[in-house]
């Protein structure tokens, strides 16, 4: 897979400006956990007071893509199963939440902090086996408020639940 990190395919301020570390990377206490998980260096400035969270951890969850207009991640199902084996309904939910919060921050610019005030999910089909794949994208991009839908596929790119969220983005 190539890398969807770079300058041609994001905008100016997720590679400078609020993201760009200025040197500030090298210092960051979660550098080996956000490289791990697929997190370009871009955003570790913005993260270095939590990094991914432990939630993004114990997933299994790795970014693949972050931009403006779309961020991209896998999560195994293997455990992240309910008690019938497939994929638990929460993960899901876990994974879209992830991802629409990571794209309502990259919105922000750095500036703004993503709460999430709404989400919704709707499951399809089970997950049994494998990696699933989640696909953030905008439906809204305001001042204070963005919504983003995500859907999220297996291997064989059949549709296991879409989900949308709602989050506020707050100053500071």
């Amino acid at each position: 897979m190539g890398n969807n990190f770079t300058e041609d395919n994001a905008s100016a301020l997720e590679t400078s400006g609020t993201f760009a570390s200025n040197g500030a990377n090298r210092g960051n206490p979660f550098a080996r956990q956000l490289s791990e998980h697929g997190v370009p260096e871009a955003m570790w400035p913005m993260l270095a007071s939590h990094g991914v969270g432990p939630l993004v951890e114990k997933l299994g969850i790795h970014f693949s893509e972050i931009t403006r207009d779309r961020v991209v991640a896998t999560m195994p199902v293997e455990g992240n199963q309910q008690v019938a084996g497939i994929l638990h309904g929460g993960a899901s939910v876990a994974l879209a939440e992830t991802l629409g919060s990571f794209a309502a921050a990259v919105h922000g610019k750095g500036a703004k902090k993503p709460v999430g005030v709404d989400i919704s999910a709707t499951h399809h089909r089970a997950g049994v086996s494998g990696l699933v794949t989640g696909v953030c994208t905008p439906i809204h991009l305001g001042r204070t408020l963005t919504t983003h839908e995500i859907v999220i596929s297996d291997e064989a790119g059949r549709r296991l639940c879409t989900s949308r969220i709602t989050n506020m983005l707050l100053d500071g």
